[in-house]
């Protein structure tokens, strides 16, 4: 309750900004990422895997933080993770190749997904029932803005100090962090009978039988990935294909979470029309529509534009929106009792998706926004084949 943690502000600031850290570690980046080739003398699919490898890292650690929090004490995994964080970070800004570069994201991929995975079990037992609602839902808003906010300053601070240095705040703000984490974070130890991690591990396989959650599940990851495809990609096709820039790719990714946002917004009022389940299946129609539409832009157009790939990747945003929360909920209200672990399990699905994902466009990513374009749909057909797991539309 929250008159038994006398001290809670300095706790919810320190995981709150981890969480913005750690979300923030791709977004700052982005916008360095089509001038990186230049500087390590290297090809872009190259570069582009320094996207794939933080993907497949923080999917990974997924299921390893997620049994962890339901088993040990969160406070030192929490710290723990930061103490590998920080040095990832600062390895990515001392990087002096491609591969030295891929490595350390990786690892900051890895760390980074702890206090993803934390913050919220940490948080919750701060409040009453009540509120501690209301600071979670906070807590969403946050991060749903973070991939708007984080590639302006990104932007910023390339241009002013070189890419480098997004990693260098990173260290300069995390190094605090962790200092402050190891004297304010209290002993967080969860309410667990398992004395040892395989019977929670033994929880994700029972999971992975389960047809209705992983068909939220893997359809939920499909459809997040589809958009991040083209995310990871959109720095990229903008400078070298649309002669366009840093600020060009901050106005598309604004216009896309700005989409996000309001679609998301507005699932309430869809929510009182129809089942989460029949939402997610006509959300998923609009993705692929959206998908299609984006994929034969870049085929019959002689120059794709910026402006045309922000236009052609809204439609896809007001799906993902509207299914979005309703996917992520309906999988963890069909497994009740896996809390922590359904919802790391969801997001490595996701990560682990956008990481293949992210590393199948790179090799064609020179030959413009096609390839972007037909992984998308690729995605979303395959978001919608999984859903019969559930059950069909009515």
């Amino acid at each position: 309750m929250s008159h038994l943690v006398p001290h809670r502000l300095p706790i919810i600031i320190i995981l709150v900004a981890a969480n913005m850290l750690a979300l923030a570690a791709t977004d700052l980046y982005l916008p360095s990422v089509p001038y990186l080739p230049a500087i390590f003398g290297t090809g872009i699919e190259q570069v582009q895997f320094t996207l794939a490898a933080f993907s497949a890292g923080f999917a990974i650690s997924q299921i390893l933080f997620g049994a962890a929090g339901d088993l040990w004490n969160r406070r030192w995994i929490l710290v723990g993770s930061m103490a590998v964080f920080v040095p990832a970070s600062f390895w990515c800004a001392t990087a002096e190749t491609v591969e030295g570069l891929i490595a350390a994201r990786f690892l900051q991929g890895f760390a980074a997904s702890a206090s993803a995975t934390l913050t919220a079990p940490m948080i919750k037992p701060l409040f009453d029932e009540a509120r501690a609602v209301h600071a979670l839902s906070v807590i969403g808003g946050i991060d749903a803005i973070i991939p708007a906010l984080a590639p302006i300053l990104g932007a910023w601070i390339f241009a002013a100090f070189g890419w480098e240095a997004n990693f260098w705040v990173i260290v300069l703000v995390g190094l605090p962090l962790f200092i402050a984490a190891i004297f304010y974070i209290p002993n967080d130890r969860p309410e667990s009978h398992h004395t040892s991690i395989w019977p929670v591990m033994m929880g994700f396989f029972a999971l992975l039988r389960h047809r209705q959650f992983m068909g939220y599940a893997v359809s939920h990851g499909l459809s997040l990935a589809g958009l991040l495809a083209v995310v990871f990609s959109a720095p990229t096709l903008i400078v070298e294909h649309m002669d366009g820039g840093p600020r060009e790719y901050v106005y598309v990714q604004i216009s896309w979470v700005a989409t996000f946002l309001i679609a998301a917004n507005g699932t309430g009022a869809l929510a009182r029309r129809m089942t989460p389940d029949n939402l997610i299946w006509w959300a998923n129609y609009v993705q692929i529509i959206a998908a299609a539409g984006l994929l034969l832009y870049a085929l019959l157009s002689d120059a794709p534009t910026w402006w045309g790939l922000a236009l052609g990747g809204i439609p896809y945003c007001i799906g993902l929106g509207l299914r979005g929360g309703a996917g992520f909920s309906r999988a963890l209200d069909v497994v009740p009792d896996y809390g922590a672990r359904a919802s790391s399990l969801i997001i490595f699905f996701s990560m682990a998706f956008t990481a293949l994902a992210t590393g199948a466009v790179a090799p064609f990513i020179d030959h413009g926004l096609w390839s972007a374009g037909a992984a998308m749909l690729a995605l979303s057909l395959g978001a919608l084949a999984v859903l019969p797991l559930i059950k069909a539309p009515r």
